[in-house]
């Protein structure tokens, strides 16, 4: 199958998939199986001979529903997305912040999502959900229409690279400091050096204080160019 009929048969698949299809052998039982195999095992174990397998099939009975493993790693993980935060009524900078928030709490609930490679812009009905609910607030903010979705992608890839980091790190708290403390110099390292002394470089594996720092600088940046 070329590349275009593939992206051709996957966009039909995610829209054409009803939430309502219960059966096991059909698209909807399909990848609501193979997420829960991602969910217990990682991505890796998911493949169509394996969920088939869970289902009770053969490998040949789910290429009659969905043609390969790309479209099903596709599905899943826009199903497994769900729907955006419900919008508050409040002011945009709230609106941003509690769907980064509800963007990391789906991101740690379904880490191997974060192992799916992004090929493309948003094409799924959830994923375009979530798109429409950054842009929606961003826009409401008096940004320039032209750099709504640069926006909109910066804040989102942020989220999901530190939710990335946050699923993968493994905290190496003073030991850090103490194995840079060898090879760090303040000729060298002047501003690694300082950080040093303040107990700055201890590593506590916790990322999302970082990821609030930066969505709070940004959006208060925002606020100075749009006023």
């Amino acid at each position: 199958m070329s590349a275009d009929k593939s992206a051709a048969a996957t966009f039909r698949l995610l829209w054409e998939t009803k939430e309502s299809a219960r059966s096991s052998l059909s698209v909807g039982g399909i990848v609501e199986a193979a997420i829960a195999l991602a969910d217990a095992e990682g991505l890796g174990a998911v493949s169509m001979q394996r969920v088939a397998g869970e289902l009770g099939y053969t490998a040949m009975a789910l290429y009659r529903h969905v043609p390969g493993k790309d479209q099903l790693v596709a599905l899943m993980a826009d199903r497994a997305q769900g729907n955006p935060p419900v919008e508050s009524g409040k002011e945009w900078r709230t609106e941003i912040l509690n769907w980064a928030d509800a963007a990391w709490d789906f991101y740690l609930a379904h880490p191997w999502i974060l192992r799916v490679a992004t090929t493309g812009a948003p094409t799924g009905p959830n994923e375009l959900a979530w798109f429409e609910a950054l842009l929606r607030p961003l826009a409401q903010s008096g940004l320039a229409t032209e750099n709504l979705v640069a926006t909109a992608m910066f804040i989102s890839s942020a989220v999901r690279d530190l939710a990335r980091i946050a699923t993968e790190i493994v905290p190496s708290g003073s030991d850090y400091g103490n194995l840079l403390a060898q090879v760090i110099r303040p000729d060298r390292f002047p501003t690694l050096a300082s950080l040093m002394t303040s107990g700055a470089m201890e590593d506590d594996g916790d990322v999302r204080p970082a990821l609030d720092f930066g969505l709070n600088l940004i959006l208060d940046g925002l606020t100075t160019h749009t006023s």
